[in-house]
């Protein structure tokens, strides 16, 4: 993967980071972050923000379900989180949903490798998490 593919259209948003400052959109919420692993892109991703390099789009449309053993509590199962993605390049758009412990953890999407990474925030006992705290760590490989 060329990384100037994900770092041309983001530059601004690093900017930012570059600062010291946390980038924030107009609508005051936090900005998409890019970065490098290799030739994986890994993309953390505000609930309704997107990252694009000109082939793909990932937007991170929100969380479907999050049964994640909560922090504070020992369980004999980590649990599982399930996130909501659209993509977009070309002409085709679709939406799926990823698994941080079942199947699917990923897909493929024209030349790209889609992956659910991790999810932040965490749930604690009694604490429902509102949609706006998470943040979707999601990688993407260039397979070409």
């Amino acid at each position: 993967m060329n990384m100037n593919q994900w770092i041309l259209p983001i530059a601004l948003v690093l900017c930012g980071a570059c600062s010291g400052q946390v980038d924030l959109q107009p609508d005051g919420q936090p900005g998409p972050s890019v970065s490098f692993a290799g030739d994986t892109a890994v993309l953390e991703l505000p609930v309704g923000r997107s990252a694009d390099n000109g082939g793909i789009s990932v937007t991170f449309d929100g969380v479907a379900g999050d049964s994640r053993c909560p922090r504070d509590v020992q369980c004999v199962w980590e649990g599982n989180a399930a996130i909501r993605l659209t993509l977009t390049g070309g002409d085709e758009t679709r939406t799926v949903i990823l698994n941080s412990s079942l199947d699917p953890l990923g897909t493929s999407f024209g030349p790209y490798m889609i992956g659910f990474r991790g999810l932040t925030s965490y749930p604690g006992s009694g604490e429902p998490l509102d949609q706006g705290e998470y943040v979707a760590q999601v990688s993407v490989v260039d397979t070409r």
